[in-house]
Parts: structure tokens; sequence; C-alpha cells
């Protein structure tokens, strides 16, 4: 008998458009032999599913059963396909957990832990992973530009501490543009990062556990043409190079992978994450993790999986299949 399968996308930050671009991906690519596949449009307290006639149906959010006209669907598995709020930082997996429903991906405590990059690289440097000198700043905090620079010199990166896609993010050249960037920031969270700049080449690598092993996708040069790898230039291929595998040294190829599939393990990751790094001639330097990574046609994860000649079809099933057994 199929499983009815949920594919959730939308969500309430930036990067929603982009959220239903990867969710129709992987709602159009799942095995319709195996499942039953609804796609889920959420934006803020409107859950909707909009049937072939064009019919919109409201998700019943007391179980998250879907209300048809003539029957009532219950979800075997979610497949969690939202970028930033509430997908990728662990709140729709908290309520999915509450339900009992599986899902396939991060867990809740990981993917909130990860979507905190003061939190997640606090965790990581416990285990002795290297990083850029950062100042973690609250909005209630006194802003000393100053100071700040001092500290962290120019040029550097103004983060949202939650928040993904580069969304909120500014490289501050110059002391005059430190505090509209941090004001642009808190746009997006009430907590930052400014980073120490870190002059290298972009790489990120691709890691997933299949039939309970730890491997790399591949390892993906990223080769901006803005002044970093904006939210446009992710999605746009004639701003960005992304070099699949990545031109790099074999030292530090298996430095990252062992590094990546370290973090996997360590965080307790599941399905397919990213983790980004800066790299130079003498040192490897993370970045980010992203546990929710894009998943259009035009997305690094689908581009390693076709590297790797995998069948991103069959990927998803395994993922499904495993959440639904609690693996």
């Amino acid at each position: 008998m199929k499983k009815n399968i949920a594919v959730i996308a939308g969500g309430n930050s930036g990067e929603h458009d982009i959220s239903i671009r990867s969710g129709k991906n992987i709602a159009e690519t799942l095995d319709k032999q195996k499942f039953n596949v609804y796609f889920i449009h959420l934006y803020f307290k409107e859950w909707t599913y909009t049937d072939e006639q064009g019919n919109v149906y409201n998700i019943d959010k007391n179980d998250f059963s879907l209300p048809l006209r003539h029957q009532r669907i219950y979800f075997d598995c979610v497949f969690i396909a939202i970028h930033g709020n509430p997908g990728e930082d662990g709140k729709l997996q908290g309520y999915f957990d509450m339900l009992g429903i599986p899902y396939a991906g991060c867990d809740a405590t990981v993917s909130s832990l990860t979507f905190n990059k003061n939190l997640c690289n606090r965790v990581l440097k416990t285990y002795g992973i290297h990083m850029t000198t950062s100042l973690h700043v609250f909005q209630y905090d006194k802003i000393d530009t100053k100071k700040i620079i001092a500290e962290i010199g120019l040029p550097c990166f103004v983060k949202p501490c939650c928040s993904g896609s580069s969304v909120g993010i500014s490289k501050v050249n110059h002391e005059k543009e430190l505090f509209p960037a941090i004001e642009n920031a808190f746009k997006h969270d009430n907590q930052l990062l400014i980073e120490r700049f870190v002059q290298g080449r972009e790489i990120t690598c691709g890691v997933m556990r299949l039939n309970g092993n730890i491997q790399v996708l591949a390892i993906t040069e990223i080769v901006s043409k803005k002044a970093f790898f904006d939210l446009e230039a992710k999605y746009d291929p004639t701003l960005a190079d992304e070099i699949t595998p990545a031109p790099i040294e074999n030292e530090i190829r298996e430095a990252c992978e062992t590094i990546s599939k370290n973090i996997y393990q360590w965080l307790d990751c599941k399905g397919i994450v990213r983790i980004d790094y800066i790299y130079n001639e003498h040192e490897l330097c993370f970045i980010e993790i992203n546990t929710i990574p894009g998943q259009t046609n035009e997305s690094i994860i689908p581009k390693q999986v076709r590297y790797k000649n995998l069948d991103f079809k069959e990927l998803c099933t395994v993922f499904i299949e495993e959440a639904i057994r609690g693996k």
C-alpha cells in the first residue's frame, strides 16, 4: 500500500520562494509508484494543499491531517523543504515529534542548534573545529563600532545568527558601513555575529548517511562574481561559478571530507546536509552548516548528486523509509 507523504515548502522567511522551488522539485521527484505525494504550502498561519483542479484545502493543525471533500488524509511521513523559519530551525520538527509523525532529515535539537550560528560555533569549537574570530551581539547591546573594528578588523561580515541563504548578511569594508550593516542584520534576527574576514576560496561539502554509512557527496568550489555568495548569486547562474569537483589539492580535499563527516556524526545529522568552508594555503575555516540545503535543479546538492551518478529519487526514498522505520 502506498505511503502518504507531505512535502512542506514555503515558510516565513526571505527564503520562501526558493523553498517553494525546492519543495516542488522534491515533490515531482518522489517515486509515485511508492508514495502518494501532497505538496503543502506553509506561510505563517496558512497551511494549504491545492489539488489538480485548483481547489484549496486547509491542513488540520491539530493532527496535521488533510480533510478533502470525500476523505481525510493522514500522513505516514513528512519531507520538510523549508529553508529558514519554521523548517530549518527545528520548530516543525518539534511539532511533528509531538504528533508522532516521522519526518526526513535532522531532528528538532540538531536543526535548532545548527540554525543558530553562534551556538553551533560554540559547540563545534569544543571539538577543535577551526573558525574565524567573531563577536556575538544582541539587539539590546550598546554598539561601539570602533571597539568592534579594533577587535575584529576590516573587512568583516555581519550576519544574523538565525538566518539562511545569506539573508541579511553584509560585507563591511569601511567603518561607515558597519552600523548600517548591523541595522540591516537586526531586521532579520535579534542577535547577530560580526566575523573577521578570511581571505581564501569558498568550498562546500555535501554529506549524507546512507544505509548506516556517513559519506561525502562531493566538494564544490564557489566563485562568486559579487562581493560574496549572497542569495541572488546562489540562484542566478550568471553570478557565480559552482565547480564540482572543486579543483583543490588532495590534502585539502581529504581534510574537508574528514572534518565534514565528523561534524555530521558529532551533531547526529540525518539526511543530506551541506557544510561550507573558506580555505587558503594555511587552514580550512568552517563557515556554517545547512541542514535543509537548496534542492532546486540549480542548487549545489542536486548537482553533487548528479556528479556522483546517484539517483535523487532513490535517495529520497531511502530517507523517507528510514524515517518511517525510526532510524
